[in-house]
């Protein structure tokens, strides 16, 4: 593997190394709840592709196969087994080698995550994942990123509903301000959802041990190593808030809060938003110290994500408050996590369900996402976008990491232009695509859009 290794990270440009590859993307984990649905938003929007898939079990994969109609010749070329990927590395990377852009499905990621980003390197295909977990972000910075520059290769997390909306339209904003000469002070995100009842359960183990990791200190212990791992991080270090900015957005505290404009009940937001958001501004600052949103010389803005609820509906909010309560207490201790993992439905109000939700539940569902960039003073000019698209978790995931994998593919096409933030490296949404005019038309056109509004009135408060 060493010798093929070094061949395959010779260097040469993203455009060369994809004039020799016949596969556009392959899925991994493509017989989980979401992979499939990756697989066949790519089969039904995007026949142009060559799509392949890869996991454990070839009757399932199979069945993936049969179920967006591929032909016989089609599946004997474009299924890869690998049912060990700790000990079958080799056989992965072979799968990935004549891969352009690897979407990685199969999670919790801080268990099965980082073979599946090794081969993705070592095969020099670059990488998405729908990671939402704060400790793998470290974890693939620290293992990978140095080795993924040197090979020309991208990888991303969090290309998914975690974090996308609130990575890209903060962004959006902050671009929105900058037009008129202002700095961001603050950034607020809300999340609201319509119709969405309830969650696969793999997003719930992972969430159980996510939150145990912050509060063992792995997290922190992580946190530190990329500390004295990447000493740019310290040296580019932005200076402090100024004292005289306006001190927006107010977030809530442990009891809700209200917005006034949208006419919503507040809580915070426990997805892995804000540290990814953070995450992606400090990447972006050491690779680009002279960016105009985000260089050393500017400060770092006031940060609140938050969920939005119907400020009629008093119950939602106390309900959301004590399952919320009993999870943060359960998830500290292992013996918790144990009784988490083993009822996700019932320690979740039913919310979270091992079968997931239903098709009819999925054409139902609705999110909107409001996000407000705020100036340095409570007179500026305040700069909204809103983002909405379907039922987040399982038919807007598929929209936004595939328009990611677009627009990454187009940076590989001959005179196609690169409006991403830098070439290779291990990322976050924000920081890599940030800039890109590219990925908002690949959103807007595969069904998620990114609205620059002049201001969040009733008609578009969606409870």
């Amino acid at each position: 593997i060493s010798l093929f290794f070094a061949l395959m990270t010779m260097t040469t440009s993203r455009q060369e190394r994809y004039s020799t590859r016949t596969i556009d993307i392959i899925v991994h984990g493509a017989t989980g709840f979401t992979g499939k649905r990756v697989v066949t938003h790519l089969a039904k929007h995007h026949p142009e592709l060559n799509v392949a898939v890869c996991g454990r079990s070839q009757e399932k994969l199979t069945a993936v196969a049969n179920s967006v109609e591929w032909s016989e010749s089609k599946c004997k070329s474009s299924i890869f087994v690998v049912s060990d990927i700790v000990n079958e590395n080799d056989k992965l990377v072979a799968a990935f080698a004549n891969a352009k852009v690897v979407i990685a499905c199969a999670g919790p990621y801080r268990q099965c995550g980082l073979p599946i980003l090794k081969a993705a390197v070592e095969a020099r295909a670059d990488y998405l994942d729908l990671c939402g977990e704060p400790q793998f972000f470290d974890d693939a910075l620290l293992s990978f990123d140095r080795e993924a520059r040197s090979a020309g290769v991208l990888a991303c997390h969090a290309a998914a509903f975690d974090c996308v909306p609130a990575e890209l339209g903060a962004a959006l904003a902050e671009r929105e301000l900058l037009k008129n000469n202002t700095s961001c002070a603050g950034v607020e995100v809300i999340h609201t959802m319509q119709n969405v009842s309830c969650a696969n359960a793999t997003t719930w183990h992972a969430a159980v041990d996510g939150f145990h990791a912050a509060a063992s200190g792995e997290l922190a212990k992580s946190r530190q190593k990329v500390k004295e791992n990447y000493p740019e991080f310290k040296e580019t270090t932005p200076p402090s808030r100024p004292a005289e900015w306006a001190k927006s957005p107010v977030a809530p505290g442990l009891l809700p809060g209200y917005n006034e404009e949208l006419e919503l009940r507040t809580m915070k937001f426990v997805g892995a938003d804000s540290s990814a958001m953070r995450c992606s501004w400090k990447y972006l600052r050491s690779r680009k110290p002279d960016h105009p949103r985000k260089g050393t010389s500017i400060p770092e803005p006031k940060l609140s994500v938050l969920i939005g609820m119907d400020s009629k509906d008093s119950m939602s909010a106390l309900k959301v408050m004590g399952f919320g309560a009993t999870f943060s207490f359960l998830a500290r201790y292992k013996w918790g996590c144990d009784m988490l993992h083993a009822n996700p439905e019932g320690f979740s109000g039913g919310v979270f369900k091992t079968e997931g939700p239903t098709q009819e539940e999925l054409e139902k569902g609705r999110f909107t996402t409001y996000v407000t960039a705020f100036g340095p003073n409570n007179n500026d000019r305040r700069a909204r976008v809103k983002v909405s698209g379907p039922e987040p978790g399982y038919v807007a995931t598929p929209i936004l990491i595939v328009s990611l994998a677009l627009t990454i593919l187009d940076t590989g096409k001959a005179d196609a232009g690169n409006d991403l933030s830098f070439d290779a490296g291990v990322t976050l949404p924000g920081a890599l695509f940030g800039d890109s005019e590219k990925v908002y038309e690949h959103m807007r056109n595969e069904g998620v859009n990114f609205d620059v509004v002049d201001e969040f009135d009733d008609s578009q408060s969606p409870v």
